[in-house]
């Protein structure tokens, strides 16, 4: 195709003016995200990000993992964006004569362009299907619609047709179909920069600088040094407090709803709604003052307060957006500095008063040792410590799973004890915000392990888990223990033979499991638990919502232990459907799901009631 000298001119000053307004408001986004603080190391482990952006962008495995139907269509649509990356090259530089594909391919070229025309068909079947799913399909449309969306997918089909009628052995009006092609080009960039596909040029920067771990919650420097230094940061009080990785996130939102529809407190009718708070930040970010509040402008108190940390929403955002970073610093403010719209005080001043959630005395804990007969750990001489947490240690009605593993252990011939003295990990506290409280906890508690640095630790409770495992490292750095959840060191004692269990027929009740969030999702165990429920001889019946994907029983942030004024919990939700599987059977792995689910069916036992029940009964004497 010939082009006069005008059209080189004319396509000159096009690219031109269109790269330089790009240029211009791409500079004024990038001063939003780069106007705030950096909050940790984002370059750390630079193998591991780049691994995941391969993983993540490049193979789309969290979007297909989450909406496996949607996102092979979004995952068909992202290949044409590659796939067109070198035609699009070839299709500004023929007007001056450059060969570029020509050069590259050499004789191979026509068989490129026959496989971007099946690329090109399968990415406009793809992108009207997506189309349709959200402008038709209205039951499972996020709302409000983005309209924009709406002219993108118009003008990708465009695209996909003018290639394709370039290609064509008679194409029609073949001058006017390339400048169409071209100016459809020229044009989408500034609306990906005006609407929520400025996750294409963000969502892969957003996963890289992504944490390692869910919910990777970093201490408050609270010294005296540092809370007398003016504008001292008390959590995520105004926007001008926001990390620079947090407004990034903000606008790098997709805003697909899978969040929202994975929140626990939002499926039960509550106001929590992750998607709302991230476009809300966004709103903050770009249309209010430097120093507008977060609570109050991104968050209400009521929908802060309902969330259970679970990490739903983090867990599944396909484009890195760090959700509960948002959540838990504006918990910190409300509760460090704000101190309004606290739904959890009377947990806290409990904890505060007497060391644990239930107001027990210190006797309450030393008479459960006494009564079960556990033995003091010994430096040197014991080999497990068990952490026993609040709700075994303190709550009266938790005995018998307590009483089950120490019955198991004993029998398995295990060498295990705990400690005289064991305060609240803090894991709660500072879900709630109450960081001062939980780095006193934890300090009190680094310091009593100090004096047991050879113990392997174990605990039936996945919240202290996960404090132990991962937050009491960022406190003190040479804090490196071994912590496992007690369905490990059961499963391994079934599975090396020191445990026998028998099945007797329990394979005929319907049985099912519940996968805590601190279990699953944080720390990603699943088949400790599972191995325990089939080696005691019973037929799982899994839940819809499992694994990744489970539904929280509404205990977080300290839900197992206060009152919740809201029309619907989120245990109640999570009961209907243990209810509504058929199981006579719900087996938990976590004191706290054990308390709030225990009247969903006829029987809810812990994994080590489970086993204590199918244990082969001791030889007897003589």
């Amino acid at each position: 195709m010939n082009f006069a000298v005008w059209e080189r001119v004319v396509l000159t000053l096009a690219i031109a003016v269109s790269a330089g307004i790009f240029g211009r408001d791409l500079a004024a986004k990038i001063r939003l995200v780069t106007a705030g603080r950096s909050d940790r190391p984002r370059t750390d482990r630079l193998g591991a990000r780049v691994w995941r952006v391969v993983r993540e962008v490049i193979f789309q495995s969290r979007v297909v993992g989450g909406r496996p139907v949607a996102g092979l269509l979004h995952a068909v649509v992202f290949l044409g964006f590659v796939a067109f990356g070198l035609e699009t090259v070839d299709h500004f530089l023929e007007p001056y004569g450059l060969p570029f594909l020509e050069v590259i391919f050499r004789g191979a070229e026509p068989l490129f362009h026959a496989f971007l025309a099946v690329v090109a068909v399968a990415v406009a079947v793809a992108i009207s299907g997506l189309a349709f799913r959200r402008f038709v399909l209205k039951k499972i449309s996020p709302d409000p619609k983005s309209w924009s969306s709406l002219v993108v997918a118009i003008l990708i089909v465009l695209l996909m047709v003018t290639f394709l009628n370039d290609v064509a052995a008679s194409p029609l009006l073949p001058k006017a179909n390339w400048w169409l092609h071209a100016a459809i080009i020229l044009v989408f960039p500034h609306l990906i920069l005006r609407s929520k596909h400025f996750h294409i040029l963000m969502a892969p920067v957003d996963i890289f600088f992504r944490t390692h771990r869910l919910g990777d919650l970093l201490p408050l420097d609270l010294s005296d040094e540092a809370l007398a230094v003016d504008g001292a940061e008390l959590g995520l009080e105004s926007m001008k407090t926001a990390p620079w990785k947090m407004r990034l996130d903000f606008l790098t939102c997709v805003e697909c709803k899978r969040c929202t529809d994975s929140c626990p407190a939002n499926l039960a009718g509550q106001e929590l709604d992750p998607r709302g708070f991230v476009l809300a930040g966004r709103r903050t970010l770009t249309e209010l003052a430097a120093d507008a509040a977060v609570v109050g402008n991104v968050l209400t108190e009521t929908a802060l307060g309902q969330c259970t940390s679970c990490g739903a929403c983090e867990a599944i955002c396909p484009v890195g957006i760090e959700h509960l970073q948002i959540l838990t610093g504006a918990k910190r403010a409300q509760a460090l500095a704000l101190g309004t719209g606290m739904v959890a005080t009377d947990f806290l001043q409990k904890v505060e008063r007497y060391g644990n959630p239930f107001a027990a005395g210190a006797d309450t804990r030393a008479k459960l040792i006494s009564d079960l007969g556990i033995p003091i750990y010994e430096e040197g001489s014991t080999e497990w410590l068990l952490w026993l947490g609040c709700v075994w240690g303190y709550n009266q009605d938790a005995r018998r799973p307590a009483t089950a593993l120490v019955e198991v252990l004993q029998r398995a011939g295990v060498s295990f004890g705990v400690l005289e003295e064991e305060a609240c990990c803090g894991h709660h506290s500072r879900r709630q915000g109450e960081e001062m409280q939980f780095q006193t906890l934890a300090q009190q508690n680094l310091e009593t392990l100090a004096a047991v640095p050879s113990a392997k630790v174990v605990t039936p409770c996945p919240h202290c888990l996960h404090t132990l495992r991962r937050e009491y490292p960022t406190i003190r750095k040479e804090f490196a223990p071994r912590v496992v959840h007690h369905s490990e060191l059961l499963a391994g004692l079934v599975a090396s033979g020191k445990i026998q269990l028998r099945s007797d027929g329990r394979g005929e009740v319907p049985t099912t499991y519940h996968d805590p969030c601190y279990l699953g999702r944080y720390e990603e165990t699943y088949e400790p638990p599972r191995e325990l429920v089939a080696a005691a001889g019973y037929r799982l019946q899994e839940l819809p919502r499992r694994r990744a994907r489970s539904y929280c029983c509404g205990g977080g942030s300290a839900g197992f232990a206060r009152e919740q004024e809201v029309a619907r919990r989120v245990d109640q939700e999570r009961k209907e459907e243990i209810a509504a599987s058929g199981a006579k059977l719900l087996v938990v792995s976590c004191p706290e799901c054990k308390m709030m689910l225990d009247s969903a069916v006829e029987r809810t036992l812990d994994v080590a009631e489970l086993v204590a029940e199918a244990m082969a009964p001791p030889p007897a004497a003589g």
